[in-house]
């Protein structure tokens, strides 16, 4: 049976709209009555719909006949037990339990019956003649389209489930991984502070060795927190905080926070920078763009150029930070931003990882373009907005 009430909203109103065309459109006219396909949409709603929708689609079913032809008591009759021997059918043969073969083969059989009981109530209630061509179009003809919908309906369901299966073992896979990779990770800082805190239970131990103990303890705290906060960020990318970011601004702020680390490694920085305002989170904004700087500035170990442009058009900005590093594969690119990848030999590959996290919650757009031995770039574009003030609505 269908589940959730947008979708079996959804189911009656095509399953009507289905009902009403059936109507509109029979296919074959004889003086005692109309034949259409009205009954194949009506009970298709009662088996994945539900009572409940079943009810709802005899109520259109009733009204749409009313109004296309007159009121009826002997269709009334005739709806009102098909709709009771559906129902009844279903919960003795556990509809939703059977297997997929087991529903094509009930839905046809409970459709024949339907037809043939719906024949003997006109019989009995009206003049009636139950001929050749009632036989084929009323009988077989329904069945055989019920035969045909039925088996696309179970198709198109397994093939729903089938997706949900692989979306669950995909993200028990992805629980997996990060639950392996933030024990690995921080265990490693975990094992030197240890070590640490052993050595500083010696006797006469001098000042200045315990002092830089205690140092290098305190950093790989720091390292530690660092790697869950990076977790945390991407398990929750969306910033509770939406502002107005200035692009300019924000630029020149991480040009100058990575200043050190490019001077330290010789690396020159170029920037040409036109302003444009964004929508989002600020801090997030400048961790996403300090990582991807700081690996261009790392993959530059013998000194290059850095080079953060930043231009607006048709309603977008595009930004891009363009090293001449050693550059990376195919293969190395295809794998940005796992969790486990880095091209760094100490790297953990959380910074791009996160990276990639904002900037898709901020609506962005990154692509990668790089050669071996020439450098890598990386365009971000972002749609161009702003928060609207509640004072000017």
């Amino acid at each position: 049976m269908i589940q959730g009430w947008y979708t079996r909203f959804a189911t009656l109103v095509s399953l009507s709209i289905a009902i009403i065309l059936c109507m509109l459109s029979p296919i074959y006219n004889n003086p005692y009555c109309v034949h259409d396909l009205r009954m194949i949409p009506f009970v298709l709603g009662i088996l994945y719909g539900g009572p409940f929708t079943g009810l709802a689609l005899l109520a259109v079913l009733l009204v749409s006949r009313t109004m296309i032809y007159s009121w009826s008591m002997v269709a009334f009759v005739i709806y009102a037990v098909i709709y009771l021997l559906t129902v009844i059918g279903m919960k003795w043969f556990d509809f939703n339990r059977l297997s997929s073969r087991k529903k094509i083969i009930f839905s046809v059989v409970l459709f024949t019956v339907h037809s043939i009981v719906a024949a003997l109530i006109a019989k009995a209630m009206t003049v009636f003649v139950i001929d050749e061509s009632y036989l084929i179009n009323f009988i077989f003809l329904p069945s055989l389209g019920m035969l045909i919908l039925t088996y696309i309906c179970e198709t198109l369901l397994k093939q729903i489930q089938i997706k949900q299966a692989l979306v669950k073992i995909e993200k028990m896979e992805v629980l997996a991984q990060l639950a392996a990779s933030i024990s690995h990770e921080v265990k490693n800082p975990l094992t030197v502070i240890k070590g640490f805190l052993r050595l500083l239970h010696q006797e006469n131990l001098p000042v200045g060795k315990r002092e830089q103990y205690l140092t290098i303890a305190s950093s790989e705290l720091n390292r530690a927190e660092e790697i869950i906060n990076d977790y945390l960020t991407f398990a929750k990318p969306d910033p509770d905080q939406v502002e107005n970011i200035s692009i300019s601004e924000q630029l020149h702020k991480l040009a100058d926070m990575v200043e050190p680390l490019s001077n330290q490694q010789s690396v020159l920085v170029h920037k040409r920078i036109e302003d444009a305002s964004i929508v989002g989170n600020t801090r997030s904004f400048q961790q996403a763009f300090l990582n991807i700087m700081k690996n261009a500035i790392e993959s530059m170990p013998d000194g290059g150029t850095l080079t953060i442009l930043s231009k607006v058009q048709k309603g977008t900005v595009s930004i891009s930070i363009i090293d001449t590093g050693v550059g990376m594969t195919p293969d190395q690119q295809e794998r940005l931003g796992e969790p486990y990848f880095s091209t760094k030999e100490k790297g953990t590959g959380l910074g791009l990882m996160v990276s990639y996290r904002i900037i898709e919650a901020m609506r962005g757009v990154i692509t990668v373009e790089s050669r071996v031995g020439k450098g890598t770039g990386f365009q971000i574009v972002f749609p161009v907005d702003r928060v609207r003030d509640p004072s000017s609505v």
